[in-house]
């Protein structure tokens, strides 16, 4: 991130970047980007997310995503207690003895990953940018995901999908997924363009499944009344919503929230090159209204993307990932369906 500077110097503010990362700079592994290291760094996020990911985060993950059925695994002799609706009459009329039937949960989801990789995505105030902790985030998801059982897939945009990995099992799919994560916070930069980007989704996704979409939601088009016929942000997301249990993962920087005391400074849009404005941070007025206009629009999104039918977590650039996924996976399992974070 670019610090803020007096106005002799353009800075970046919320929603802003200092600057694309280049080959070198830090990825969420903590290891530097260079093409001939990315599979070097997606080992080392696979081997950090397999131990973040225990036996009770994937049973956190089972719970909040269930399957699609169930399906029957074998058949068991009764103990006390056992379900009596359950016992096996074919088995017991061969043995004589009483059995019952165990099933188990029919894991065949699809999980999609939508993550931002448009120029805001860059920004970062506490030595880790949004676009790190969207990637370290989504591998911690879908490595829970493969290992429910589950088909995952990966696609980032900015004004439109710029990568786009199929659905998959596997290790092998795994270290594809993380592969493509590593690289993805070295690459940030474009507008936000939900449009476009959720419409290819939706087109090509089209059995029901899993949609995590991680972005700041920073399309200025967002808000725009949703109208029949025409394409816009707000007609995609809930057509996703209708169709797809959809998840929407709002990665925050904490300083979108607080402008600190810096005296006048020059900020910049890095999604509209050539888009900067000044700002009088020492009027206690002027931080005073931004943060109430902060908090206004953050919660004003919030509501609407939950109003429009997806379950919402947000996560902040200065926490780690893992206690924010644990407790959305939770409150996911306690409500039947949609967290509230």
């Amino acid at each position: 991130m670019a610090l803020l500077r007096p106005r002799s110097q353009p800075a970046s503010l919320p929603g802003t970047v200092g600057g694309v990362a280049a080959p070198g700079a830090q990825t969420a592994s903590g290891l530097a980007v260079e093409s001939s290291e990315l599979s070097r760094a997606a080992r080392t996020l696979l081997v950090r997310s397999q131990r973040e990911v225990t036996g009770a985060f994937v049973g956190g993950y089972q719970s909040a995503f269930r399957g699609v059925g169930i399906e029957f695994e074998e058949s068991r002799p009764y103990v006390p207690g056992d379900d009596v609706r359950f016992l096996d009459a074919s088995v017991m009329a061969r043995t004589g003895m009483p059995y019952v039937k165990r099933f188990r949960e029919e894991r065949n989801q699809t999980v999609h990953l939508v993550i931002d990789v448009s120029g805001s995505m860059a920004f970062g105030s506490t030595g880790r940018s949004k676009g790190l902790l969207a990637a370290h985030t989504a591998a911690l998801i879908s490595v829970a995901a493969l290992r429910a059982g589950d088909r995952v897939g990966l696609w980032t945009f900015d004004d439109g999908i710029r990568d786009e990995l199929p659905p998959a099992r596997g290790g092998r799919q795994a270290r594809k997924i993380l592969e493509r994560l590593v690289a993805a916070p070295a690459q940030l930069g474009g507008q936000t363009g939900l449009a476009d980007s959720l419409a290819r989704v939706r087109s090509a996704a089209r059995r029901r499944g899993l949609v995590f979409v991680l972005s700041d939601f920073r399309d200025e088009h967002f808000f725009a009344p949703a109208t029949e016929g025409e394409s816009s942000p707000r007609t995609e997301w809930i057509a996703l919503a209708r169709r797809h249990d959809l998840s929407a993962i709002l990665i925050h920087d904490p300083r979108e929230d607080v402008l600190p005391r810096s005296g006048t400074i020059r900020i910049a849009d890095p999604e509209r090159p050539g888009r900067t404005q000044f700002l009088a941070t020492g009027r206690q007025k002027v931080r005073r209204r931004y943060r109430a206009a902060s908090e206004v629009r953050r919660r004003a999104l919030v509501r609407r993307l939950r109003g429009d039918g997806a379950s919402v977590l947000t996560l902040r650039t200065d926490r780690e990932p893992l206690r924010g996924l644990v407790r959305f996976f939770a409150e996911r399992s306690a409500t039947g369906g949609r967290g509230r974070r």
